[in-house]
């Protein structure tokens, strides 16, 4: 029991060692071509997410008890369908700093296409940020420290794209998508949310 206690916290480090390495990868490919960095990058969060999704955890003192916690850790699900309805909710909300802006002009021929691998990055960010990642953090130290360490890792990530001016507002997102998550108890609501932002921001940035 020990040994399964000290190991724990190295599963949860090494999760998101493997999530930063897998955007620091993305970005030293960026030179042979966007499609191709963002396919490996796909790659590696979908392994991430498969070898880690039955790996065990333990619950933190830290992290008390109650319904969020039960939720956090992967219990007491809300229904389905009031999650996807709270990850619309969230998705809209995420769009109103950039709604103000002038309206791009990429052609609406290019949306369905960009939409689609948009849509499939925005799911397995989340499967492993909001997942795996949640989880492990969640059960060592409880559903705060995992919000707040996956939205530092969700920042991290987007730095290489977005520059340093971006990082407060992809901060926030992470806050709010782990908040998301925390009181869903799914990661589906996250990737609902997170879509409908991604979609919403093709038309603005």
């Amino acid at each position: 029991m020990i040994q399964v206690r000290l190991a724990a916290p190295r599963r949860a480090a090494r999760v998101t060692g493997l999530i930063l390495g897998a955007a620091l990868l993305r970005a030293l490919l960026l030179p042979a071509g966007d499609l191709f960095s963002t396919i490996v990058f796909a790659g590696c969060l979908l392994a991430i997410s498969w070898f880690e999704r039955n790996a065990p955890t333990l619950p933190s003192p830290a992290s008390g008890g109650g319904k969020l916690l039960s939720r956090a850790s992967g219990g007491g699900k809300v229904p389905a369908a009031a999650g996807i309805l709270a990850g619309l909710a969230v998705g809209a909300i995420l769009l109103v700093p950039v709604v103000s802006g002038q309206l791009s002009a990429r052609p609406m021929s290019a949306f369905l296409p960009w939409a689609a691998i948009a849509a499939l990055v925005a799911t397995l960010e989340e499967t492993s940020i909001r997942g795996v990642l949640y989880r492990r953090w969640a059960g060592e130290a409880g559903p705060v420290v995992a919000i707040v360490v996956g939205a530092a890792v969700f920042a991290l990530i987007h730095l290489p794209r977005y520059g340093l001016g971006a990082m407060p507002l992809d901060a926030a997102v992470g806050l709010a998508l782990g908040g998301l998550r925390a009181l869903t108890g799914r990661v589906l609501p996250c990737a609902v949310a997170h879509t409908v932002a991604d979609w919403g921001a093709w038309f603005w940035a």
